[in-house]
């Protein structure tokens, strides 16, 4: 593209200095927390409600507690109650790298959680909203950890480190409604803050820093990554709703034999009929459309059950049977059904196993993303104010 050319030269002139954002990630979502407590790992914080300092030199001997009472955050340091308040924000006094901890008291969570840089407390409905305010860099490395872990090549963690951050950059303002970009769970990226600091990972997200994947358009691209593909990824339409040009259904040869490749459920004939049945008007007592039901085959990945006729999104059957992917056959063993499927996860875009194997055949990270995204481009993400379509 034309505009590309102009780019790179605008690159060339002009060096990109530091692109530095903070994140807030709503963390801790899936528990209804009533009271925690907050030590200091690493450098010096202060507390404040509205801007108003309650407490400096906060430090490693400070034991800080909050508690949700009668709609407010009631804080208690040392033992001594401070006071009720709307809002609280435990900042680091110095802009020097910090860690804080959390730990669970009602409930009592299984594993104390360590967290980068600063956090904000408020009450919402009928607990504590926590939020971990933090540089965006050091939220993708978190990212890492929680989603892919230790142990593997520095390449993979370099495409993990794209695709972590130009999801996270597409869908920031998902949640800004609650006082939060993203939350800590599946339903964006997971994230468990600050764990164990692999030294690839650290290198693979400072080496790609600020590199993001946009579309013809400039815009940020749908960056979703799954497990395994099963040896063929899914059309974003035949899983969500738009059709989009760089999430297209490929052959996948380097998903084949991986952890998740392969998997089977075997569930009661009965149940699956009347399922079919009562759900969509399935009619299991005409003998071609039974059979259909009890023998349904995929060589290739199909957006519905059987055929288009009945309306079966594969995409419900999974969600309601529970089932690794929607890339499954069906064989009726007389009383029970068995589901031979293949491949884990949601089937649209980067397959992580189908990945790792690229790299560890030889290919490197910009081979990977070209693979599975069409037609995208890999860009610093300040060239985005640079660039205009006529």
């Amino acid at each position: 593209m034309k505009y590309f050319k102009l780019l790179i030269i605008i690159i060339v002139i002009f060096p990109f200095y530091g692109f530095s954002i903070n994140f807030k990630i709503g963390i801790l979502r899936n528990v209804n927390i009533k009271k925690v407590s907050i030590s200091v790992s690493e450098s010096i914080y202060s507390l404040k409600s509205n801007n108003k300092i309650l407490l400096n030199n906060i430090n490693k001997s400070t034991q800080v507690q909050v508690y949700f009472k009668n709609g407010k955050i009631e804080l208690t340091v040392n033992n001594n109650i401070i006071g009720n308040f709307d809002t609280l924000k435990l900042s680091r006094i110095k802009s020097s790298p910090g860690i804080f901890k959390i730990k669970g008291l009602v409930p009592t969570l299984r594993r104390d959680r360590s967290y980068n840089d600063d956090l904000i407390i408020f009450p919402q409905k009928n607990s504590i909203s926590l939020v971990n305010l933090v540089d965006f860099e050091n939220y993708i490395i978190g990212v890492l950890e929680s989603e892919v872990g230790k142990g593997q090549s520095k390449d993979f963690y370099k495409v993990h480190s794209i695709i972590s951050r130009t999801y996270a950059l597409k869908n920031q303002y998902k949640f800004i409604h609650e006082g939060f970009n993203l939350t800590d769970l599946v339903n964006c990226q997971v994230y468990k803050g600050y764990m164990y600091k692999d030294s690839n990972i650290i290198s693979a997200v400072k080496e790609t820093k600020n590199l993001i994947l946009v579309d013809e358009n400039m815009d940020y691209i749908v960056a979703s990554y799954f497990s395994n593909s099963g040896g063929q990824t899914n059309n974003v339409e035949d899983v969500w709703s738009k059709a989009l040009p760089y999430l297209r259904s490929i052959h996948d040869p380097f998903s084949l034999g991986g952890t998740n490749y392969d998997w089977e459920k075997t569930v009661l004939k009965s149940k699956w009929l009347s399922y079919l049945k009562n759900n969509y008007q399935y009619p299991i007592y005409d003998t071609v459309s039974l059979n259909a039901a009890l023998n349904f085959k995929q060589d290739i990945r199909h957006k519905y059950l059987v055929d288009w006729v009945y309306q079966i999104p594969l995409t419900d059957v999974r969600k309601d049977w529970k089932l690794k992917s929607t890339y499954f056959s069906i064989y009726d063993n007389g009383e029970y059904l068995s589901f031979k499927g293949k491949g884990f996860g949601h089937g649209v875009g980067l397959s992580q196993e189908g990945a790792m194997r690229m790299i560890d055949l030889g290919y490197d990270f910009l081979e990977v993303l070209r693979f599975y995204y069409t037609d995208v481009h890999l860009i610093n993400i300040k060239m985005k104010e640079f660039y205009t379509i006529d």
